[in-house]
């Protein structure tokens, strides 16, 4: 079975054995279109074949295709996608992403991924977390300007404060006893009263939720977390968390019947000013280091300082392209043209290099770029 997976961040991006086959698509949700889909991936699954025969032998050809083809009758799997996919085959695994937003057929193999209709995806404006809360469960939703998906935690995560506390046993806290000897009607009282106990269970509740998407989401990712609960539960849980990445402000209203297309709508609210601050302030580093030869937007000076893990800050325009292939020696740019599936896109290549080296990646719409080329950055020294 095909493994579905959230993000970039998975081994297979880091491959360096080809061919590696790339292939985006655009998926629908009506039983009609569905078939059509998957016409359509069987069509691309030819186009991967003709490709591979120009560079590899029938053995190594089969290995690839092979978990495309149970993919592709696979109806469960098609009958559960968004409005898009992206899948990625390598020799030894095989992974697709669903995504929120359309994107545009594309077949590539070549010797690395084609990731940036990815990097547009999963990086645009930055990435950010929605934590959705209550005295009972919580859930975990991954978003960005475009995308938003809800987390599906490793099987026998707790999920509730049951999970976490075990079930209250009213027994343990109440008690009954006969006052004055005259009454044979029992009256209760309790060791601990029982709202006490519900706040007391809650704020244990609490922080182990707050511990777990600290350790495993938030300090890995350094995303910001936007804290969705009703606002009596804001205060409770902001007075005990010890997430630094909890941002400041929030979403005060029930979780209840919350959809992924709500809970985007409503987070970008809170968080676009931020990212909106953020990219003013990469332009303007840009705009400063250039001034001090720190930057360009000159793609041979930019594939150099990438091979010389010279990056600081890379950003590339989303609706651009340019065909070839960055030599990972010298630094070199191979150019191709635009009709050769065989060969990436450089901007890919600049990415993928300026990413291993801890660089930052940022896709910006045409508009938002802090020049006319298709590429910009700020380098370290």
């Amino acid at each position: 079975m095909i493994k579905i997976i959230q993000d970039i961040n998975h081994a297979i991006f880091t491959e360096k054995e080809g061919p590696l086959v790339s292939i985006y698509q655009k998926t629908h949700k009506t039983p009609r279109e569905v078939q059509h889909d998957m016409l359509a991936f069987k069509n691309h699954l030819k186009t991967v074949r003709s490709l591979l025969e120009k560079m590899s032998d029938e053995k190594m050809i089969n290995q690839l295709l092979e978990p495309l083809q149970k993919l592709q009758e696979d109806k469960t799997f098609w009958n559960n996608n968004t409005e898009g996919i992206a899948i990625f085959t390598s020799l030894n695994d095989c992974v697709t992403i669903r995504l929120n937003k359309e994107v545009k057929d594309k077949v590539v193999v070549a010797d690395s991924f084609h990731t940036k209709p990815l990097l547009r995806h999963f990086q645009t404006r930055g990435t950010f977390d929605v934590l959705t809360l209550n005295r009972e469960r919580f859930a975990l939703y991954t978003c960005t300007q475009d995308t938003c998906h809800k987390v599906a935690f490793e099987e026998g995560t707790p999920l509730t404060k049951e999970d976490v506390l075990g079930s209250l046993d009213e027994e343990k806290y109440l008690s009954h006893a006969s006052y004055n000897g005259t009454s044979n009607q029992a009256m209760y009282h309790g060791h601990d009263d029982s709202k006490s106990v519900i706040e007391k269970d809650t704020e244990r509740f609490f922080r182990y939720v707050d511990q777990f998407i600290k350790s495993t989401y938030s300090k890995p990712t350094k995303r910001p977390l936007i804290l969705w609960s009703l606002p009596e539960h804001h205060s409770v849980f902001r007075k005990l968390s010890k997430n630094a990445y909890l941002y400041e402000d929030g979403i005060k209203q029930s979780d209840k019947d919350l959809t992924e297309d709500k809970v985007l709508e409503k987070a970008w609210e809170v968080i676009e000013p931020r990212f909106k601050k953020e990219l003013k302030n990469v332009v303007d580093r840009y705009n400063q280091a250039r001034a001090n030869n720190l930057a360009s937007n000159n793609i041979h000076e930019i594939a150099e300082k990438v091979i010389q893990a010279n990056i600081e800050v890379l950003m590339i325009a989303s609706n651009q392209s340019i065909p070839g292939k960055l030599d990972k020696v010298t630094g070199a740019i191979i150019e191709a043209k635009s009709s050769d599936l065989m060969i990436d896109d450089v901007l890919d290549d600049l990415a993928e290099y300026t990413l291993t080296q801890g660089g930052q990646v940022i896709v910006l719409d045409d508009g938002d770029m802090p020049t006319e080329k298709s590429v910009a950055a700020i380098f370290r020294y």
